[in-house]
């Protein structure tokens, strides 16, 4: 019975002796477990949690908070670093993997950093030399062409903070009034076969209407009669279609006025646009088919799609036969009438309409006024809302 005994204690004792001896191997040895958790199989998947302690360069000590260590994910992470002499604070950390197998999203995790995905980043914005025949860039991004026929021409539209334009100015052939396709002149006696007896039909006239629209006085591009030097106000609807399809209209000083503003916000609120110092005039202007200015920030970006173009303009068009009259601005003006009266309130004169207009040599999109029977401008018919 004694001997029972004394083999008993000597058991005990040679167990003690062997856990003692596992835990210094385990505390010396720490990544000897770390790699033991992430050898393990998924379906027994285990945690451990390991303090440790780093020194910087400097000699500053830090303390580490728990290194988490999951077979499942094979992610190990090291967070809420403080330093201890210092007053600055760091996190990181450690993505590691030990085996080749895949493992799904859900299943990682970590508690300072989340891992960026391939798919976040965002592609470059497109400009206007991204434009194809059935997309336009528009504040960055690629948008498709609508269309729009009428009377036997196609035109393009865009959207522009939800008001729709046609992406062309006008080129309708009304049955009256005062209306021209651009033709070069220069009013000296050199215009005489351009004289209203002169039809349209010539190769280059044509091809500027083809090109840049047709060019019309105030009361044509209304369809009314008789308002050249009195007021029509009793006649101008809102909308006011005059000579646009069906649907459509021809813009009044507010609907230009809010494009004008909503570039301008866009501008502001865009760093490239203060950058290079665009406006509204150099926003909606064509990049091809203008005169180049010697300052590169004055040429046109096209950054809606409004792909406005030196459509130029006529003075007495009926006078050019008596060298009275005369054609300008091509390359280098473009001008819209608007649907709006311009009457002076002090002498109550109403022979002037507003009508805006984009310059080569200017930056900004002007609203101005005009004598309603002299000028031919182009008009852009906008859709009804």
């Amino acid at each position: 019975m004694p001997i029972s005994i004394h083999k008993f204690l000597l058991i005990l004792l040679i167990l003690g002796i062997g856990v003692q001896v596992f835990i210094s191997c385990s505390l010396k040895f720490p990544e000897t477990e770390l790699e033991l958790a992430s050898s393990g199989s998924e379906e027994n998947s285990s945690s451990s949690q390991i303090e440790a302690t780093s020194s910087s360069s400097d000699g500053d000590q830090y303390s580490s908070g728990l290194v988490s260590v999951s077979s499942s994910s094979s992610i190990y992470s090291i967070s809420s670093s403080s330093l201890v002499n210092g007053s600055s604070s760091s996190s990181s950390s450690l993505l590691s993997s030990s085996s080749s197998r895949a493992t799904s999203s859900s299943s990682r995790s970590s508690s300072s950093s989340s891992i960026p995905s391939s798919s976040s980043s965002s592609q470059a914005p497109c400009t206007a030399k991204n434009n194809t025949q059935t997309h336009y860039c528009s504040g960055g991004t690629l948008k498709e062409y609508g269309s729009l026929s009428y009377e036997g021409q196609t035109y393009k539209t865009v959207n522009i903070n939800n008001q729709i334009w046609m992406a062309a100015n006008l080129n309708y052939t009304p049955s009256s009034g005062k209306h021209r396709c651009y033709a070069q002149g220069n009013g000296n006696g050199g215009d005489t076969w351009l004289a209203p007896d002169k039809p349209d039909d010539q190769p280059k006239i044509k091809a500027n209407c083809d090109k840049y629209g047709r060019l019309y006085n105030w009361e044509t591009a209304m369809k009314l009669s008789n308002c050249s030097a009195t007021s029509c106000a009793s006649k101008i609807q809102k909308p006011h279609q005059g000579i646009c399809p069906s649907g459509w209209h021809l813009p009044d000083t507010s609907e230009w006025n809010a494009l004008r503003s909503f570039i301008e916000k866009e501008i502001f609120d865009n760093w490239e646009d203060e950058e290079y110092g665009w406006d509204v005039g150099t926003k909606l202007r064509a990049i091809t088919d203008w005169k180049k200015a010697s300052d590169t920030t004055l040429w046109g970006v096209d950054s809606y799609g409004f792909s406005a173009l030196g459509s130029g303009y006529c003075v007495s068009c009926e006078e050019l036969s008596s060298a009275t009259g005369y054609f300008s601005g091509e390359k280098e003006q473009a001008h819209w009438w608007t649907a709006t009266e311009y009457i002076n309130k002090y002498t109550n004169d109403a022979t002037q309409a507003y009508k805006n207009k984009i310059s080569y040599s200017t930056k900004v999109l002007n609203q101005e006024t005009e004598s309603k029977a002299d000028y031919l401008y182009s008009v852009r018919c906008i859709k009804n809302k």
